[in-house]
């Protein structure tokens, strides 16, 4: 496990400028650490994602928010701030608001906001991409909180 451990902290480190909370509470289970990883470079980090990422940063915000996460708050807030891309519209920032409140608190209503979704002018493959990344990061704040997990000092460092 020592390997395991010290590979993927390694990797986590060289690609993100250091090892935010999230990963190394985690550190006794390096396993669920490397699958956690890999499914967050594969929904927030990747290029050519359906969402840019200002607007992936802004759901996770927006879910962090709603679930009174300030550890994940804190890091998607200023990801967002650094994140380039074309900003966003009124109307696209209500909506993803409203997606990422209602999936979070009320997951049975979220699937009335698709046609409030299109008419933004958002496509099919942006819809599951947003309910992914709102759902990815219900699971985050909900470990965030059961670690317990205090903001870093240089959590800034992490976020680009």
């Amino acid at each position: 496990m020592e390997n395991c451990t010290s590979d993927i902290f390694e990797t986590i480190k060289r690609e993100r400028n250091g090892v935010a909370g999230i990963h190394s509470a985690f550190a006794s289970f390096p396993e669920g650490v490397a699958a956690h990883y890999q499914f967050y470079k594969q929904i927030i980090l990747a290029a050519d994602l359906p969402l840019t990422r200002n607007e992936r940063e802004f759901l996770a915000w927006k879910t962090s928010e709603a679930n009174q996460c300030p550890y994940c708050i804190a890091h998607h807030r200023v990801a967002f701030d650094v994140s380039k891309g074309p900003s966003l519209d009124a109307e696209k920032v209500e909506v993803l608001g409203e997606l990422a409140h209602e999936l979070t608190l009320n997951a049975w209503k979220a699937s009335r906001l698709k046609t409030r979704f299109f008419a933004a002018g958002y496509s099919d493959a942006q819809w599951s991409h947003a309910v992914m990344v709102v759902g990815y990061f219900n699971f985050v704040n909900r470990c965030a909180h059961a670690m317990g997990l205090e903001l870093e000092s240089d959590f800034e460092t992490t976020c680009k």
